[in-house]
């Protein structure tokens, strides 16, 4: 039988990822290091190192991107955000610790960190297996927390192995990978990410400024996100000029070999099947009442009325990570600009992670 250390407490957790934003924000620069350990400090470096080189390793991972995705899990670290975050949930402080499995994905850098946060303030040890595109920021992560509280050694591991002696699952993947976990994984406690996208809700009355927001909602990170917006849902006679000008900042990932590989072959496949689009130079715009589109083209649709729009919501939430709009739909929705910024209680597919975590602790050994 497997015997666990007893994790620290709570309050020691919660501390320790403050300290893990406050050493992220030193390595952007957006804060100073005066009260940094010289340890700290170190890694804080280390961090400026990966940030600049990771596009050496994975070509989607530029410094752009990477700062972008650390300053939004700075967000998630600050403290009151964490505490109001953790108490709607009263069992946190209970005892019950298990190994639970991360099998992250690697689309986005650093994708996989709230389930990693969420393990670990749950009190429970992770068992982590990074995705080959993105083996760097979560391990330098939990060489962070295993500096800031020494407990931490025990509780982060890293494998490359087969999975053993886990007792629960939280697996992201394609559709593809959601069967394979669901075939190997489906007995134990768990929850198996499939793809998903966002959608935008245009009015055709957005200012300028909201128009750039839709522009990061469906361009930042290539793209390649869950919370990117791959269809937008646009009212009868809609002018599409505004929006494409909005996508000019944007214009430089002509520049970047993938994505415009991406670009070419999807215009080519459009104009040989004589398939009608927009072409803004790196974007394609076509439409198709598919949620998901293929890398740098996006789909929309048009609609006759809100009702409409709320019913075809309703009707694939399932398929809809997020909404953006400036619409007052009674569909949660965010404001353009904003998708790619989650809360911490704004879940994956809409599952309660720290709600599962909560439950694991009570569940028997699995096999």
């Amino acid at each position: 039988m497997q015997v666990y250390k007893q994790m620290m407490t709570l309050e020691e957790r919660i501390g320790a990822f403050v300290r893990l934003g406050k050493i992220i924000q030193c390595a952007l620069g957006d804060n100073d290091s005066h009260d940094l350990s010289s340890q700290e400090f170190s890694l804080a470096n280390e961090l400026n190192f990966i940030i600049e080189d990771h596009v050496n390793t994975n070509p989607w991972f530029d410094a752009f991107h990477v700062k972008f995705a650390l300053r939004a899990i700075v967000r998630m670290l600050d403290e009151p955000a964490l505490r109001k975050w953790i108490e709607a949930y009263p069992e946190l402080q209970a005892n019950g610790q298990k190994t639970v499995a991360l099998i992250m994905a690697g689309n986005l850098p650093a994708v996989g960190f709230h389930d990693f946060l969420s393990v670990l303030v749950a009190g429970h040890s992770a068992l982590i297996r990074t995705s080959s595109e993105d083996r760097r920021l979560i391990p330098w992560m939990a060489a962070c927390l295993r500096v800031i509280h020494s407990d931490f050694q025990s509780f982060i591991h890293f494998t490359e192995e087969p999975l053993r002696g886990f007792d629960a699952v939280i697996a992201t993947g394609s559709n593809n990978s959601a069967r394979y976990f669901e075939y190997y994984f489906g007995k134990y406690p768990h929850i198996i990410r499939r793809n998903m996208n966002a959608v935008a809700v245009i009015s055709g009355m957005e200012t300028l400024v909201e128009l750039q927001g839709l522009a990061d909602d469906i361009l930042l990170y290539y793209g390649r996100g869950c919370r990117s917006v791959s269809q937008l849902l646009v009212p009868e006679g809609f002018d599409f000029n505004p929006i494409i000008n909005a996508l000019q900042k944007y214009a430089h990932f002509v520049n970047h070999f993938k994505f415009f590989n991406n670009y070419e072959y999807n215009k080519a496949v459009m104009l040989v099947n004589k398939v009608p689009h927009l072409d803004t130079g790196f974007l394609l715009l076509t439409e198709n009442l598919s949620i998901h589109s293929p890398l740098a083209v996006v789909h929309y649709q048009y609609y006759k009325s809100i009702q409409q729009v709320e019913n075809y919501l309703n009707a694939n939430t399932h398929s809809i990570q997020c909404v953006s709009s400036t619409l007052p739909l009674a569909f949660a929705h965010v404001s353009p600009g904003n998708t790619q910024l989650p809360s911490l209680d704004d879940y994956a597919d809409k599952v309660d992670t720290l709600a599962f975590l909560c439950k694991v602790k009570n569940f028997a050994k699995s096999i």
